[in-house]
C-alpha cells in the first residue's frame, strides 16, 4: 500500500467520525432542549379541616404547558358540556351546592407557565365540621379530571387525575 492510499483512508475515517459525532451531538442537543422545556401538570386536592376545600392545578415542569382539552368525569363517566360549564355539572352530579363553591374554567389554548398554579374548584368558606369535611371529601373523590396538553415543541401529554 502506498502512503497516499493510507492517508486517503485515514482522512475518510476522520471525516466520517466527525460527521457521526456532529449528528450525534445534534440529536443529544435536541433531546436536551425538549427536556429543558417539558411541562408537567399535576392536580392536588386539599380537604383539610378549618381550611377551604380546593383542587389546584400546577405546572411543576420547567416549560409552559399549552392546554388542548379538559374533561371532567364523575364516577368514571365523562361530564358532557351542553349549556352549563363542565365543572358546574360535575359539582351538581356529586350533590354539592354550586353556591358554596367557586369554579375556575380552563380553556383550550390557554398556557400555563412553569410554576404557575390555578384553582379548579374552591369552597367559599373554610370547613370546620369534620363530618361535613368527610362528606365533601367523599363527594370530590368521585370526580376525575383529564387534561391534554402540549409543550412548546408540540409534544403531547395527558394528565389523568382520578378520584379515590
Amino acid at each position: 500500500m502506498s502512503i497516499e492510499l493510507i492517508l486517503g483512508i485515514a482522512g475518510i475515517i476522520i471525516a466520517l467520525s466527525v460527521a457521526i459525532t456532529t449528528i450525534w451531538q445534534g440529536i443529544l442537543t435536541r433531546q436536551h432542549n425538549r427536556l429543558s422545556v417539558k411541562p408537567i401538570l399535576r392536580i392536588d386536592r386539599y380537604t383539610i379541616l378549618d381550611e377551604k376545600v380546593n383542587f389546584l392545578l400546577m405546572n411543576t415542569g420547567v416549560g409552559p404547558a399549552v392546554i388542548s382539552s379538559v374533561k371532567f368525569f364523575v364516577d368514571g363517566i365523562v361530564v358532557k358540556e351542553k349549556l352549563s360549564k363542565p365543572g358546574n355539572l360535575a359539582l351538581q352530579k356529586i350533590g354539592l351546592d354550586l353556591a358554596r363553591y367557586k369554579i375556575f374554567e380552563i380553556f383550550p389554548q390557554e398556557s400555563f407557565s412553569a410554576g404557575e398554579q390555578q384553582k379548579l374548584f374552591e369552597s367559599e368558606n373554610a370547613i370546620n365540621n369534620p363530618k361535613t369535611l368527610l362528606k365533601i371529601k367523599k363527594a370530590f373523590d368521585r370526580i376525575s379530571v383529564e387534561i391534554e396538553y402540549e409543550s412548546i415543541y408540540e409534544e403531547k401529554f395527558k394528565l389523568y387525575n382520578r378520584g379515590k
